[in-house]
């Protein structure tokens, strides 16, 4: 089997960091977070960046798909209904269809409980290990 060197100090743990990521509630096939829009974050014009609202999905998206071996993001679609600002996001993501290699998750994000981002990813199950 073919293993991979994780890198710890990748984008993903810096994300996960900075934006102070919680899972609230996870199991085989749903999951609740909270995570927080942070002053580094914001552009110039007071809202979040929109890479980071694609960093956290897609973070989030890999955090609910884990099996074992590394997973990997295969395509993605986003669709930004409201700018997020400074604050907190809660998160609801569930996967779509769980097939043998690929997974299709939901990622979506919340602010004072309206809708702000959707995004749909769809996972790739490499079936691979990484070694530190």
């Amino acid at each position: 089997m073919v293993s991979y060197r994780r890198i710890d100090d990748g984008l993903d743990l810096r994300l996960i960091e900075d934006s102070k990521l919680e899972i609230t509630e996870q199991n085989e096939e749903f999951l609740k977070a909270r995570w927080r829009v942070w002053d580094g974050a914001l552009n110039s014009i007071g809202t979040c960046q929109g890479m980071i609202h694609f960093g956290m999905a897609d973070v989030i998206a890999a955090i609910l798909c884990d099996r074992e071996g590394i997973v990997v993001t295969k395509d993605a679609g986003c669709f930004y209904h409201k700018p997020l600002y400074e604050g907190d996001v809660e998160v609801e993501a569930f996967i779509g269809k769980n097939g043998k290699s690929n997974i299709t998750a939901e990622v979506l994000f919340y602010q004072k409980g309206v809708l702000a981002f959707q995004s749909i990813f769809t996972m790739h199950a490499t079936r691979k290990t990484y070694s530190k």
